[in-house]
């Protein structure tokens, strides 16, 4: 019986357009690789009719060791809170079994039309409760 992926975990090869004149990682990069294993979590979510759209509120990285081109990135993702507005996630990337960085990135959620704050729906907040940290 095949064993089902596990869609908190991502995996990339450090690309050449996201290395400095230095041979490391840029900084904002780590960002880019961070929303997309987010995002990668995201795509199985319950879909609702109504569903608010999300934006970054706010987002911060502690770095631990400079990626390298071809370097293999292991992303995992966390759910840290769960409020009525807003989501707070956390990446953890590897390298080699070695801790990369560790990021934060908090959505909130708001209504498509007017831009103003709404409650995260129900399903959502269920789904998510089994990745809290």
């Amino acid at each position: 019986m095949e064993q089902a992926a596990d869609i908190t975990v991502s995996e990339v090869r450090i690309p050449f357009r996201d290395i400095d004149m230095h041979g490391h990682m840029h900084n904002a990069a780590y960002y880019a690789h961070a929303e997309a294993a987010v995002a990668g979590l995201w795509r199985h979510r319950p879909v609702g009719q109504n569903d608010p759209v999300y934006f970054v509120r706010k987002s911060g990285c502690t770095f631990h060791k400079g990626l390298r081109l071809d370097d293999i990135a292991c992303s995992k993702v966390s759910v840290t809170r769960i409020g009525a507005t807003s989501l707070s996630f956390a990446v953890a990337i590897a390298c080699d079994g070695a801790a990369v960085a560790d990021l934060e990135i908090v959505w909130v959620a708001v209504d498509p039309a007017t831009r103003q704050p709404v409650n995260v729906p129900q399903p959502i907040r269920d789904w998510l409760k089994s990745f809290l940290a």
